[in-house]
């Protein structure tokens, strides 16, 4: 058995730009709106605030109703709905596209790890449109899928927590696996790429985490926010401190 890259990835500006959108509620008239993500990311804090959208909410029962398993008015669903209209698109690779590319290329195991809801199952048909399209070859050798504001995944991962310390938990989980089954002797790189800067943050601490359990393994952090897109490896505290550096070569081996 040989020591193995573990590749994990979120899909949303991650790995692909995907047209899902959240809708909006119009508390005083009834009236829903519909915009793209990173649409957004630019008012949330607005939203109830005096000003523009002073009477509009993101009411969780139907905000992020594309973001989870169901069908839309023409009986498609969202996900699939979304990524073959992402394909006629010229701009659909996200930031992290390459190195998924290149992972699912050398059949090295990854983990999708996201914040959406559907099932693991609507995940992977999703992706094999990927493969049904020619983007890659075929699937991935997938490790672990947790969509973790599933009811289900959340449950098995702990459900009192955010989504972000969900993002967490399933990241150790996917270490723990990979470990498990290629070896816990071996050299093994670990690492993520996320596009959000708080679950960046807790990607971070949770590499830490295993960077002090495993010192003899490589932990890899890659922020591919609009505003910072950075690649860092996690290395063991000094003196108490935290220290990050730049990894040096192609992502992590």
């Amino acid at each position: 058995m040989e020591r193995q890259s573990f590749y994990f990835f979120d899909i949303d500006e991650n790995i692909l730009h995907l047209p899902t959108r959240i809708h909006l509620l119009n508390t005083m008239t009834g009236e829903e709106r519909a915009m793209r993500q990173h649409e957004y990311e630019d008012i949330k804090a607005y939203l109830g605030v005096p000003g523009l959208w002073e009477d509009w909410a993101d009411p969780p029962a139907r905000a992020y109703r594309e973001f989870s398993d169901g069908q839309d008015r023409n009986g498609e669903e969202y996900l699939l709905r979304d990524v073959r209209r992402a394909l006629d698109s010229a701009h659909w690779k996200g930031p992290s596209w390459d190195i998924f590319k290149y992972a699912v290329l050398k059949r090295r195991p990854i983990a999708v790890i996201t914040a959406r809801q559907h099932s693991r199952e609507i995940i992977q048909e999703g992706i094999r449109l990927l493969v049904e399209a020619g983007h890659i070859p075929e699937e991935p050798d997938y490790m672990g899928i947790y969509p973790v504001s599933n009811p289900e995944i959340r449950d098995e991962l702990g459900a009192h927590m955010t989504t972000a310390g969900l993002k967490r938990t399933a990241i150790r989980r996917c270490v723990e696996t990979g470990l498990d089954k290629y070896g816990r002797d071996l050299p093994h790189s670990f690492g993520m790429s996320d596009d959000d800067l708080k679950n960046v943050d807790l990607i971070t601490s949770a590499m830490l985490e295993c960077k002090l359990d495993y010192p003899d393994k490589r932990f890899f952090v890659i922020s591919t926010n609009r505003r910072r897109h950075v690649k860092m490896e996690i290395l063991p505290p000094h003196k108490e401190q935290q220290k990050l550096r730049e990894a040096e070569d192609d992502y992590y081996g």
